[in-house]
């Protein structure tokens, strides 16, 4: 409880600048780490100096900027506990205890003593769930004149918090990551926030030269990403944001407003003008969208009647002509010609701008909890879960990046099919990958249950990359190289880009045609679900030779989803071949049995 975070500084700000303020407000604090981003963690000496420093400083104008300071909570922690402040000296506390009672089960509150004329208490709920939803609800609420400031606690009992020393909460680091990938307490790769645009206003996002998402960035601190080379020619881009889910969600609003605003001046230009906002769109992976529905739809529902607006989720990857889904009134909840290679389904949110900004909140709440709750049980053994709710399965990288699963189905047994695959990474990345004495390398293929070998350099140091030989089960390949991929993540290979690596798996020779398919039509609808780019040799350039290999070069759950569908295709096919030879009275060879 002694540490505090402070946000909405300058992206200039110095420790020597803060350490100014804090003696100016009789502040005793130590220890001050400075985030270009614009925040910044100290250590106060005691509990009591720490509430001292929240009451004396947040909401203080300080070098031109509001600035918010509120005790730190490591980032992922589970949680439970609330602070309540600015609370009416004179409110008594039947009604302080109604009205923390609207959001969850109280299972403690107690007074803080502060110097201030207006109250200040801890409270803890029944679950994490719970202490969100009151800080999200509270947070800003009026009671009797006053303003409630409402933040989370750090809770000393729980234990999803990483050791002290390793790094710091709310989004800092107390230096380098110091594991070794996958230690006893590795760092679970936080869950970004993902919507689509139309094609047609990405440029009014970018700004000349970038500067309106930098300014984004600036106001929201959150990290944004327009993938605007992906899927050339395609109507709708996907946008990436990094960032606290407070900074990601300023940073949905201001996008939306700027396309909504856009799109406004648009169509009063062609005279096609209507009062007909564009919805909001948020991407989720497929994995998760189960959950997130709910059982009969329940989960789904309840955020809809929260929020009073209308959400739909679509049934494919949503990647439709802009305008379909939300102007012609067509909507699905039918999953089942759905394609489990679609790796994100689309959740489209109606209303005006406050009510997409609440339930994009609710949504990526819940999504973020499912999420993090399948990461940790993952990290902890990389074990399916046990039961929950439907679509509800998972190992580290099916949490995330796995394979999608149809609505109402459970992840099956995983396969004994043992699978090769290549990955090639930077030559200068291999020390990391193998760690201290193996230990990394060792690490990952223990998780795994699958055999990891880097080749040596062909050419000496000439070599830019090297390549990783995984071999193992469907499910140990999507851990193997999750691992590879957030260990290279982790040490800054990827810089602040979406890490992108080419993967490469070999197909007979013989099916190499029905592959690609007529006119390469099978090839370009691969790379259109997947985001990936897929290259294939033609037969021609492939003569005496019995396997063929296939390059596959995306970012993690792309390379990933390609994967999966070049085997269902190769299996599909030899399906088809063996059903005709037993038709025929032929029985298949050996080499179609495996």
């Amino acid at each position: 409880m002694n540490k505090i975070y402070l946000g909405g500084l300058n992206t200039d700000v110095t420790a020597e600048s803060l350490t100014n303020l804090f003696n100016e407000n009789s502040v005793e604090a130590t220890n001050i780490v400075v985030n270009k981003k614009g925040f910044a963690f100290a250590d106060c000496k005691d509990p009591t100096s720490a509430e001292k420093a929240i009451e004396k400083l947040n909401g203080m104008t300080f070098e031109g900027k509001d600035i918010s300071v509120e005790h730190s909570v490591p980032r992922g922690s589970k949680s439970k506990k609330v602070q309540v402040r600015n609370i009416p000296s004179h409110l008594n506390w039947e009604e302080l205890d109604k009205l923390l009672a609207e959001y969850g089960t109280v299972e403690n509150c107690e007074q803080v003593s502060t110097e201030s004329d207006s109250a200040t208490v801890n409270v803890t709920y029944s679950t994490r769930a719970e202490a969100q939803t009151a800080i999200r609800e509270l947070n800003g609420k009026t009671v009797e004149g006053s303003q409630l400031k409402v933040s989370l606690l750090p809770d000393p009992n729980d234990t999803s918090r990483p050791p002290r020393g390793n790094r710091y909460p709310n989004s800092g680091y107390n230096g380098p990551y110091n594991g070794n990938g996958y230690g006893n307490r590795p760092k679970i790769p936080e869950m970004p926030t993902r919507m689509l645009v139309s094609s047609q206003y990405v440029g009014a996002i970018i700004g000349k030269a970038g500067a309106t998402i930098k300014q984004i960035t600036h106001d929201t601190h959150a990290r944004v990403d327009v993938h605007r080379k992906e899927n050339p020619g395609a109507t709708e881009k996907a946008v990436t944001i990094n960032g606290t889910p407070e900074a990601c969600t300023a940073a949905v609003v201001k996008i939306l407003e700027i396309v909504r605003e856009e799109d406004r001046n648009a169509r009063t230009a062609a005279g096609t003008w209507t009062e007909d906002e564009l919805p909001l769109k948020l991407l989720a992976h497929n994995s998760l969208i189960g959950r997130l529905i709910g059982r009969d739809g329940r989960n789904l529902k309840a955020i809809q009647d929260k929020v009073d607006t209308k959400i739909a989720i679509s049934k494919d990857s949503g990647r439709s002509p802009m305008g379909y889904f939300w102007r012609k009134g067509i909507w699905s909840q039918s999953l089942t010609d759905m394609s489990i290679f679609n790796a994100e389904r689309t959740i489209t949110i109606f209303g005006d701008l406050k009510k997409c900004e609440s339930a994009e909140q609710l949504l990526m709440e819940k999504l973020r909890s499912c999420y993090e709750n399948d990461m940790t049980s993952a990290y902890q053994g990389y074990g399916p879960l046990q039961g929950g709710a439907p679509g509800g399965f998972m190992g580290p990288p099916q949490a995330m990046y796995g394979p999608p699963q149809p609505y109402g189905q459970m992840q099956p047994s995983p396969s004994s099919t043992t699978e090769n695959c290549t990955l090639y990474i930077p030559s200068n990345s291999v020390g990391a990958i193998i760690g201290t004495k193996g230990s990394h390398i060792r690490n990952v293929s223990r998780i795994a249950n699958a055999s990891i070998k880097i080749s040596p350099a062909e050419n000496g140091d000439g070599d830019k990359e090297r390549r990783v030989a995984i071999v193992g089960t469907p499910e140990g390949q999507w851990k193997s190289q999750f691992c590879i991929f957030d260990k290279l993540k982790q040490e800054g290979f990827f810089g602040n880009e979406e890490g992108r690596l080419t993967s490469e798996i070999n197909i007979p020779s013989s099916l190499v045609g029905r592959i690609i398919g007529k006119g390469g039509n099978n090839v370009r609808e691969l790379q259109r679900l997947t985001n990936s780019e897929v290259v294939i040799p033609r037969q021609s350039e492939t003569e005496g030779m019995e396997e063929v290999p296939v390059k596959i070069v995306g970012h993690f759950f792309a390379i990933q989803s390609a994967q999966r569908k070049v085997r269902e295709m190769m299996m599909k096919v030899r399906e088809g071949d063996r059903a005709g030879k037993m038709r025929n009275g032929v029985k298949p060879r050996n080499s179609y049995e495996t």
